[in-house]
């Protein structure tokens, strides 16, 4: 409704002025309207990392860092909807064994908007990584906000799971790790209204905020995370995506915590609530390119570590695809999307595909040998598959 009400303001607003050009006011009003229209858009997906508009210091001091409104940072061990953050002077030691998390939604506000994609990366103080999850989420209501900025359509995600299926594998995750991400405000309010929505009390989650811990150990014009990430050399390849989001952020964890004077939590770790696991994931593959790797890397690189289970069907569909893909031996950019379309439709992880195009070329072998002789063109043919799924 506000929207239309801004459309029409802002549509009566070009129409006179239109009007007052000796032009056409019905020209000025749509015009007004869709510009609107394109403001509110750029405010939606500038959605500052920092979450916090700059104030600056009455005292004037130059030494002084900036202040910041509208934003609950990780200071003096803050307690946020779900998270109680860390801070520098209140607290106790925790082993650094993290949960880092991303999340895209429909919106900016959980009142009116969903989860429509999660990805969490356990991994310790050293970045060395123990296990990658990622999936899309139906919203249950087919909203998925701008695609043009997350690319997730409603058609992605209608086969995918809703929160409430998969909130026992998200608390499996979490478990007795300390949950990282970056402007964690919003992954806070956002998690916790999921779980309150799926009926399940969760205990407080002891959090740590890398927008505070970048602020406390580095100066910097903002602390968007592009920003963090590109004082510390770190390029952010797959924006907007969950799993991209934090995996660019495990790359500059340990270095922030190596520069702090203290990491300390007000809460210890708590008992899970017992959930059941679903085990159901539905992935997906955005930016796809050959680079000088191929196609078939940049598909394994796209995916999380691990996914779903492979049934026989699964694994009969995607070997099907497979041996078309590579009947002349090659993969080219249209295939190599249409394997990573089915990948994602079946939630599977990089894992799943590498035993997949293993199983292949087992099979290949043995048709090859089946009569007892392998000759020059079945042997052309394995090397050519080899060689295209990056197994040699």
């Amino acid at each position: 409704m506000d929207v239309v009400l801004a459309f029409i303001v802002f549509g009566t607003a070009g129409a006179l002025w239109m009007k007052r050009k000796g032009r056409s006011p019905m020209v000025g009003f749509f015009l007004g309207g869709i510009l609107n229209i394109i403001g509110l858009a750029i405010i939606f997906f500038m959605k500052d990392q920092s979450g916090a508009v700059p104030v600056k210091e009455s005292s004037g001091s130059t030494n002084q860092k900036p202040t910041y409104s509208g934003s609950r940072f990780a200071q003096d061990s803050g307690k946020g909807s779900l998270f109680h953050y860390a801070s520098n002077s209140k607290g106790s030691e925790l082993p650094m064994e993290f949960a880092i998390v991303d999340l895209e939604t429909s919106g900016l506000e959980p009142s009116n908007a969903r989860v429509i994609e999660i990805a969490i990366l356990l991994a310790n103080s050293k970045g060395e990584i123990q296990e990658e999850y990622a999936t899309l989420i139906n919203p249950g209501n087919g909203q998925v906000g701008p695609t043009f900025i997350h690319h997730i359509t409603e058609e992605a995600v209608l086969s995918a799971p809703s929160f409430q299926e998969i909130a026992g594998d998200i608390l499996k995750k979490f478990e007795n790790r300390i949950i990282v991400a970056h402007h964690a405000a919003f992954e806070d309010k956002f998690l916790a209204a999921e779980f309150k929505r799926a009926g399940i009390k969760v205990p407080p989650l002891p959090a740590l905020d890398t927008l505070w811990l970048s602020r406390e150990v580095v100066d910097l014009p903002n602390y968007k995370m592009q920003t963090v990430l590109q004082h510390y050399g770190v390029e952010e390849i797959d924006l907007h995506t969950a799993l991209g989001d934090v995996r660019a952020l495990n790359k500059i964890l340990p270095t922030l915590i190596n520069q702090a004077s203290a990491i300390l939590f007000p809460t210890a770790h708590s008992i899970m609530p017992q959930v059941e696991l679903s085990g159901k994931q539905k992935t997906r593959v955005t930016n796809l390119k050959k680079g000088e790797k191929g196609w078939i890397n940049s598909l394994l690189e796209k995916l999380p570590e691990s996914g779903s289970s492979v049934t026989s069907e699964i694994e009969s569909d995607y070997l099907d695809l497979l041996t078309q893909v590579l009947a002349d031996g090659k993969i080219i950019g249209d295939e190599a999307k249409a394997l990573s379309k089915l990948a994602g439709e079946a939630g599977l992880g990089r894992n799943q595909v590498v035993q997949l195009h293993e199983s292949f070329i087992q099979q290949l072998r043995k048709q090859a040998e089946a009569d007892g002789n392998v000759d020059a063109a079945e042997l052309k043919l394995i090397e050519n598959a080899i060689k295209a799924l990056n197994l040699s």
